[in-house]
């Protein structure tokens, strides 16, 4: 009797062992708004990770943003989430809308630069970006770091719309039914999102010029400049357009543990990972995501992505190696 009451409670130990060691691998990414292509990515590659990575199982959370996600996972609410060149900067640095220096922040990767396209109404009229002075505009998701992007562009080059702030899928009902001239997506061609807008209207693509470029890319080093041929893909607009850009990825904290995050790592910078990411985000196919998260990085990255990466080859500067 006392021999069968030691075997179930080891059995019943067990259970709650490993009850307690899946409650630890259930993981949440926060997500950018669901209108966006980046949701979409975020859902394709959690699904394929969660296949690929033993032992693990993320669910994605919508959250708005870059600096809407990373509040979040400051707050421990979430594990990991997007991120952004540029909200990841004003988190380490303690800048507005982050209130102390994210001292914990870890890059986990990056896995596509973000040009600001700014998006126009062919009909509207609009053949600069300084022409949108007092133009009805939307300057990206409400909440998201695009918005604050093109804030701190606007400014800088002294040029200020007729600002509608809403979220994405708001913003894409307004342009869609005329009540702005346009408005700044980032990201990629072809993009869903402007797709959408295309489905509309007749688009039009306006370059910053190279004077608007430097002043921006002076004011804030996160930023780079950029050419694109938006034209290929939607829109009347001819050769190549000249912006700025950042770059966009996951990021997590240092309470993220070193083999889940050298796991993530391996699996999304292998050629099943970029296949997987191509598949729900056309342009990760020509983007050497490794190399990417190298060059684009602000905040230290993840000691598990450092390892990976050591490991591959790959030379992780001195200003990236995390102080853990």
């Amino acid at each position: 009797m006392t021999a069968l009451f030691l075997r179930a409670t080891a059995v019943a130990a067990a259970v709650i062992s490993a009850g307690s060691a899946y409650a630890q691998d259930r993981l949440t990414m926060g997500a950018t708004h669901s209108a966006s292509s980046f949701y979409a990515y975020q859902v394709g590659i959690t699904n394929f990770l969660n296949t690929a990575v033993e032992n693990i199982n993320i669910n994605v959370r919508e959250l708005g943003g870059a600096e809407v996600s990373t509040e979040a996972l400051l707050r421990n609410e979430v594990d990991m989430g997007i991120a952004v060149t540029s909200s990841d900067f004003s988190a380490i640095k303690g800048q507005e809308p982050f209130t102390s220096p994210a001292e914990n922040l870890r890059t986990l990767y990056y896995f596509a630069p973000l040009p600001l396209n700014f998006v126009i109404a062919a009909d509207a009229k609009v053949d600069s970006v300084d022409a949108l002075a007092d133009m009805a505009f939307n300057p990206g998701g409400r909440g998201t770091s695009t918005e604050r992007q093109v804030e701190q562009v606007m400014e800088t080059i002294g040029v200020m719309p007729d600002w509608l702030r809403a979220e994405g899928g708001d913003a894409l009902d307004a342009f869609q039914n005329g009540k702005i001239v346009g408005f700044v997506k980032g990201g990629n061609h072809p993009d869903g999102y402007i797709q959408q807008a295309a489905s509309a209207r007749e688009l039009v693509f306006l370059s910053l010029n190279e004077a608007q470029r430097k002043a921006v890319t002076d004011a804030y080093p996160f930023f780079s400049s950029a050419t694109n041929t938006p034209g290929e893909f939607y829109g009347k607009t001819e050769g190549e357009v000249t912006t700025i850009q950042t770059a966009i990825g996951i990021n997590t904290t240092s309470n993220l543990d070193e083999e889940t995050a050298y796991q993530i790592a391996k699996a999304v910078f292998s050629d099943a990972g970029k296949q997987a990411a191509s598949e729900v985000y056309a342009p990760a196919k020509t983007i050497d995501a490794a190399q990417l998260t190298i060059d684009a990085a602000v905040a230290p990255l993840h000691k598990g992505v450092i390892r990976y990466l050591e490991e591959a080859g790959y030379t992780v500067p001195d200003a990236l190696m995390a102080q853990d």
